[in-house]
């Protein structure tokens, strides 16, 4: 059956920064919200992922390489690339990535 998710309440109910609190699951994937603030772990994970900026500034450090994602802006970060997260301020990120999402730490 469809269902419809206020995004603007859910996003009220997230507390913990970096924790992907899934919305919708489907098929083998999941949409999730996160608050990003300060700086993530370098890491790496099995599958690809997608991060869609809705609100606040991230930097994204893939391979070495730092890009920056604005509002309506969204980076597909495939299986094994070494990447980290940094928001200088509190940020609103939507995630898609499969729920068998396999991470490793590298720091």
């Amino acid at each position: 059956m469809a269902e419809i998710i206020d995004t603007n309440e859910f996003k009220l109910k997230i507390s913990d920064t970096f924790k992907k609190t899934p919305i919708f699951k489907f098929n083998d994937q999941y949409l999730g919200l996160a608050w990003m603030e300060g700086e993530y772990r370098l890491h790496r994970h099995d599958k690809d992922e997608v991060f869609l900026v809705l609100e606040g500034h991230l930097s994204i450090e893939v391979e070495g390489r730092t890009m920056e994602v604005g509002p309506d802006m969204a980076i597909l970060i495939k299986a094994g690339e070494k990447h980290r997260s940094k928001a200088t301020r509190k940020t609103l990120v939507a995630v898609f990535e499969p729920q068998n999402i396999k991470i490793e730490y590298l720091e």
